[in-house]
């Protein structure tokens, strides 16, 4: 398969066009092959990563993180030069499947959650990164949940006594003004990957129950989603690639 009809089908999926991020995260980022003749998909642009894609001799790395120069440094530049050397192309997929619905990453959480979804929040760079709705069963029962599902303790804080209305924004999704966005439209339960103190000492004053689920396991469900969907209208073969988890 050619690399410019997967890019093509990959970028009208995503709604690339309307994306607004300011640095390239949506797209192309590298073409290391012409041709697309096996997908890796993963979360992120690491040098683990990059090797596993080769060592399976896929042509195309489908990411929800690039390397972006202006976090790794001169890391980037090493990973980008690495993917050309094996021959990988690199297509990224950021804020386009944060916000992109039924396989983005926070419905694709949602659906194994058992929460269905009722609305969405969060503007993020065109779109809207997190979705509300409810769920049955109580607050220690979602938690139980996310730890089988994820296969991560996350960190809980049940700061309210209600619970049912829930949050999902996956990733960095720990910011105080989206939680106070989530709260105003009834949610009771913040779900996310991250949060510092700030988000915690909020969550306790504003009565809020929060779950901080880690950055990586909120978000390895979309890429997954998303491959799948590439490989069905290529019939391609694909493979997700896990990565170490010490840190994520």
């Amino acid at each position: 398969m050619a690399l410019p009809e997967v890019v093509r089908f990959l970028d009208d999926l995503l709604n690339v066009a309307h994306n607004d991020e300011p640095e390239q995260s949506n797209g192309l980022i590298v073409t290391g092959s012409v041709h697309v003749r096996r997908i890796a998909a993963a979360v992120n642009t690491s040098f683990e990563t990059i090797e596993a894609a080769a060592a399976l001799d896929a042509d195309l790395l489908l990411v929800h993180h690039r390397s972006w120069p202006s976090i790794d440094l001169g890391l980037a530049a090493e990973k980008e030069a690495l993917l050309m050397r094996k021959g990988v192309s690199l297509y990224c997929a950021h804020s386009s499947l944060d916000c992109a619905p039924e396989f983005g990453n926070a419905d694709q959480l949602a659906k194994r959650l058992d929460v269905t979804i009722t609305g969405r929040f969060a503007e993020y760079y065109g779109g809207k990164a997190g979705v509300l709705g409810t769920r049955a069963g109580t607050f220690a029962e979602i938690v139980r949940r996310i730890e089988s599902v994820l296969n991560v303790k996350p960190e809980h804080r049940q700061n309210s006594p209600r619970f049912g209305n829930v949050a999902i924004l996956t990733g960095a999704g720990g910011r105080t003004n989206w939680m106070e966005e989530a709260q105003g439209l009834g949610a009771d339960t913040y779900v996310t990957g991250e949060g510092g103190f700030y988000p915690k000492l909020f969550a306790r004053e504003r009565g809020m129950n929060l779950i901080l689920a880690t950055h990586y396991a909120t978000e390895k469900f979309g890429v997954q989603a998303l491959a799948e969907k590439l490989s069905d209208k290529f019939g391609l073969p694909s493979s997700f690639l896990v990565e170490r988890d010490d840190i994520l």
